[in-house]
């Protein structure tokens, strides 16, 4: 008879392929992988879970032996949607979302200073019965990521690609912001190589945002000027957008496209700052924009936009006060 129950259990532990760090154990009538004697569970009062996020994807992974002994075995665990069950790798449990039709209930806030996507890792545990005595599992976890970015491109000699990838702090999300000069109105062809630009030369410049869900989100030019320096924040600057219009004082300044898509693009004619260094830097502060709300774009026709813009530097410079109002600096340099 003992014979029959250590065959048994042998039958029930060995489709568990249990690390070196577990041990098979029975409980409640359920065979599962309980961390073994040496093992150090680390974070146990999160189950040790690590989070991972980018784009429009995360995941959690949490120790399966910590969830077994706290009595939540693995396979009884979902996400919000009920199909979305963890894979097991390496005693982890691990589970994720994605926007390519792998949602799992994964729901998408915003606040003034972030956009959030949130599931939870719970249980169902066995048959439905009148009453129930276990615990519930409820394991919340996030991706978040910031509203507004600053970027700063400055023009001198070469031209190539620049990102920033901004990290939040713990487990947060990142996404990527290029900024690129091309070479005329197509936005076809970016300049590369060594490259000098004449003033009144018309130059072409396109923003756009990557590792996000461009269902969701739109970009937004809120701010654009140049300096003679390399520096964001420096006091002589010459404004080319403001508020998301073309700036009053540059005449030559057009914006082409602004918060219909994960990219915006104005123009203005090149030029030099008087008395200072014969090169310009360009920065830009963008913010992204829920296309849910209805409010990311300006009208495109040059009566309406002209219309709507003075009425938005109108009232004293009053600036509206969108849900998306943040200003979280992170500049890049682009060589150029």
């Amino acid at each position: 008879m003992r014979l029959w129950g250590v065959c048994l259990s042998l039958d029930r532990c060995e489709p568990l392929h249990c690390t070196q760090d577990e041990v098979c154990k029975e409980s409640s009538d359920h065979f599962g992988c309980a961390c073994g004697r040496h093992n150090p569970k680390p974070n146990p009062d999160s189950f040790d879970a690590h989070e991972t996020c980018h784009s429009s994807s995360g995941s959690v992974s949490l120790s399966r032996c910590q969830l077994f002994d706290a009595g939540f075995p693995a396979e009884y665990l979902h996400l919000n949607d009920r199909q979305c069950m963890g894979t097991i790798t390496g005693g982890r449990v691990e589970f994720s979302f994605d926007n390519d039709e792998h949602l799992c209930g994964t729901t998408l806030e915003t606040n003034t200073t972030h956009f959030i996507y949130k599931n939870a890792v719970q249980m169902a545990y066995g048959p439905v019965n009148l009453i129930n005595r276990n615990s519930w599992l409820a394991i919340n976890f996030s991706c978040v990521y910031p509203l507004i970015k600053s970027i700063s491109m400055p023009m001198s000699i070469s031209a190539t690609e620049s990102v920033v990838y901004k990290n939040l702090p713990g487990e947060e999300g990142t996404y990527q912001i290029h900024m690129l000069l091309y070479t005329d109105a197509s936005f076809t062809n970016p300049y590369s190589g060594n490259i000098e630009l004449q003033v009144n030369h018309p130059v072409f410049v396109g923003v756009e945002v990557e590792g996000v869900d461009t269902q969701q989100f739109f970009l937004v030019l809120d701010n654009c000027w140049a300096t003679p320096h390399d520096d964001i924040n420096e006091n002589i600057r010459w404004d080319l957008i403001a508020q998301e219009c073309p700036s009053h004082r540059d005449g030559s300044v057009r914006v082409l496209q602004n918060g219909v898509s994960a990219s915006s693009r104005f123009s203005f004619k090149m030029f030099t700052f008087t008395n200072q260094s014969n090169r310009i830097f360009l920065h830009c502060k963008v913010h992204l924009c829920l296309r849910r709300s209805g409010r990311c774009a300006q009208r495109t026709n040059s009566h309406f936009l002209s219309q709507s813009c003075s009425e938005r530097h109108g009232a004293h410079g009053a600036r509206r006060r969108r849900f998306s109002d943040f200003h979280d600096t992170a500049a890049i340099t682009m060589p150029f």
